[in-house]
């Protein structure tokens, strides 16, 4: 049985292969996803999943939620036609078709993910077969631990994150020895618990926000 977990980072995505505890690594250009989508029971990746066509998703309202203190780590995605938009025309008409669909203007940091996010949209529609979940590490991290983590920039929170991982993937120290070398380390324990949810739903362990998705975007936890 093989899991994956993909993360994207400044020169594309990273997906971290789990399979009977080993581990392998896969790093592609942005335009590329759909190479990581194929090969695993389960795919579990950090980016949206399913766009709605006004409003906000009710799973990042949760996820959020979920955080409480540190609920600014999740951002609400904006609209299919917002990301869209953004993709060829200037900040204030963006934001002013995201005030009309919303009630409110988008951030830079969901607008600065558009191409990775329509990226991987296009790509699960040609590729219906995979069974790949939306993942948010930071609440995954949160799962395990029972508690939000410090930053993943700090000395702290890279070594929590590790002692996390290690209750489910003892060798992780190890494994990391193999990542591409342009691979930030958050970036890469990222990949890894978008796969340890990944594994939580092959297994039927998973907890989703909302509780019992109706076909609407929904986070694997």
């Amino acid at each position: 049985m093989r899991v994956t977990g993909i993360d994207g980072y400044r020169s594309g995505w990273i997906a971290a292969h789990v399979s009977s505890g080993q581990v392998s690594w896969t790093a592609v250009p942005v335009p590329d996803v759909a190479e990581l989508l194929d090969g695993a029971d389960v795919v579990g990746i950090d980016m949206p999943i399913g766009l709605a066509d006004s409003g906000w998703r009710e799973c990042d309202a949760l996820a959020k939620r979920e955080l409480g203190s540190a609920a600014s780590r999740v951002f609400m995605t904006p609209p299919r036609r917002v990301l869209e938009l953004g993709m060829r025309a200037p900040n204030a008409i963006v934001q002013e078709l995201s005030r009309e669909l919303t009630g409110q203007g988008t951030s830079r940091q969901g607008m600065a993910l558009s191409e990775r996010i329509l990226t991987l949209d296009s790509a699960l529609a040609d590729h219906p077969e995979a069974a790949v979940v939306e993942v948010h590490p930071e609440v995954s991290f949160k799962e395990i631990v029972g508690r939000p983590l410090p930053s993943k920039k700090s000395a702290r929170g890279v070594g929590e994150r590790l002692a996390a991982l290690r209750t489910w993937l003892p060798q992780v120290d190890s494994a990391l020895s193999d990542v591409p070398v342009d691979v930030p380390i958050d970036d890469a324990l990222d990949a890894l618990v978008c796969a340890w949810s990944a594994d939580r739903w092959r297994s039927g362990r998973v907890r989703t926000l909302p509780t019992r998705p109706d076909g609407s975007p929904f986070i694997a936890i």
